[in-house]
């Protein structure tokens, strides 16, 4: 989520942006990514379903386009969730734990 109007290229998207990306993730539009895997702690290098799952959420709710759905954990992903866990307050470590998938998932 956006939060702090920044796109999901890294740039300042403005509010407006934002809004919508929050108003996708609240009410629930992460459903276009079905998924009934668990949430493990993920970082670069990893490749399984549950990095496709990530991969879906960031593209399809969150609008990081660059984000190819690939199931593996590569460059463009780790930019996404750095760029995402900056946006929502959390330590921009590209390394996505508990609090990232609570943020991901509101």
């Amino acid at each position: 989520m956006a939060l702090a109007g920044a796109s999901p290229s890294g740039k300042d998207g403005g509010t407006a942006a934002a809004d919508v990306r929050i108003k996708q993730a609240t009410n629930g539009e992460w459903r276009h990514c079905p998924y009934t895997g668990t949430h493990p702690e993920l970082g670069k290098g990893h490749a399984n379903d549950a990095v496709g799952h990530l991969q879906c959420v960031l593209n399809k709710v969150y609008g990081y386009k660059n984000v190819t759905m690939d199931k593996i954990f590569g460059d463009a992903t780790l930019a996404a969730v750095k760029n995402f866990q900056q946006s929502v307050g959390l330590t921009a470590d590209g390394f996505v734990g508990p609090n990232t998938w609570a943020a991901l998932h509101p």
